[in-house]
C-alpha cells in the first residue's frame, strides 16, 4: 500500500484553484490533451525521420494536475505494510489538534521533483504542528521518513520547469481545515488517483465558555 497522511480541499476550493490555473496559466492543459499532442507530433517526427533527416527529442510538456487530485501532503510514507498500516492508525487515533485556516496566495516551482505548486506565504503554526505530529505518529510506526524541511503546497503543475512561464497572477484561496486523512495512491490506465481511506477530524479542546466567546459553534 503506497500512501500519504494529507489535507483534502473542498470541492469549492478545488474548482477555484483549477479556474486560477486555467486563467493565470492557459498555456498549461491536462495531461490527456498534452498526450494527443505529442502523438500527433511524434508521428510527424517519424515521416520526417523515415526520409533522412534527424528531429531530436522535444522535452516532456508541462501538464496540468486534475483538481480532483489537489491535496495538501503532510508526511509522505510511500509503500508501508499491513503491521506499520496498523500501527499507524493506532498512533494517529490518539492525536489531538485542533482546526486552522490558511490561504493559498503563494506560487512557486521545484526543479527537482520538477512540479509548479500553490502554497500559503504564511503558513499558521497549528499546519506546521499538525505536520510535525504525523511524522512522529509514522516513526513510532518504524515508518522511514525523509528529514527534509517541511514546506507546505499544493502541486498544480506537473513536468514544470523554471523556464516556462510565470503565472499571469497568483492565486488567493481560502482554505478551512477541520480533518486530515490518509490517501492511498492508485495508478490507473487513466492516471493516478488519491482515494481516501481514513480521516480524523481536528477538534477544539477549549472549554464550552470559552467556544461560546469565540462564537465557535461546533
Amino acid at each position: 500500500m503506497r500512501c500519504f497522511i494529507g489535507l483534502d480541499l473542498s470541492a469549492t476550493q478545488k474548482l477555484a484553484l483549477e479556474s486560477w490555473q486555467q486563467k493565470a496559466m492557459p498555456e498549461v492543459i491536462p495531461r490527456q490533451k498534452v498526450k494527443s499532442k505529442e502523438s500527433t507530433f511524434t508521428g510527424k517526427k517519424r515521416d520526417k525521420k523515415a526520409k533522412g533527416n534527424f528531429v531530436a527529442n522535444e522535452p516532456a510538456a508541462p501538464y496540468a494536475v486534475p483538481a480532483a487530485n489537489y491535496h495538501m501532503t503532510l508526511c509522505f510514507l510511500g509503500s508501508i505494510s499491513h503491521r506499520q498500516h496498523e500501527s499507524l492508525l493506532a498512533e494517529l487515533d490518539a492525536l489531538s489538534e485542533e482546526p486552522f485556516a490558511f490561504t493559498l496566495d503563494n506560487v512557486g516551482v521545484w526543479n527537482g521533483p520538477k512540479i509548479l505548486f500553490a502554497s500559503p506565504t504564511s503558513p499558521p503554526k497549528p499546519l506546521m504542528t499538525l505536520a510535525k505530529q504525523v511524522r512522529k505518529c509514522a516513526r513510532r510506526s518504524a515508518i522511514e521518513i525523509d528529514s527534509k524541511e517541511y514546506k507546505p503546497h499544493v502541486t498544480m503543475v506537473r513536468k514544470a520547469t523554471s523556464a516556462m512561464p510565470l503565472p499571469l497572477f497568483s492565486p488567493n484561496i481560502d482554505v478551512q481545515v477541520d480533518a486530515f486523512h490518509l490517501f492511498e495512491s492508485v495508478s490507473t490506465p487513466q492516471g493516478v488517483t488519491y482515494p481516501i481511506r481514513h480521516s480524523w477530524s481536528l477538534e477544539y479542546s477549549m472549554s464550552v465558555r470559552e467556544k461560546l466567546r469565540r462564537g465557535i459553534t461546533e
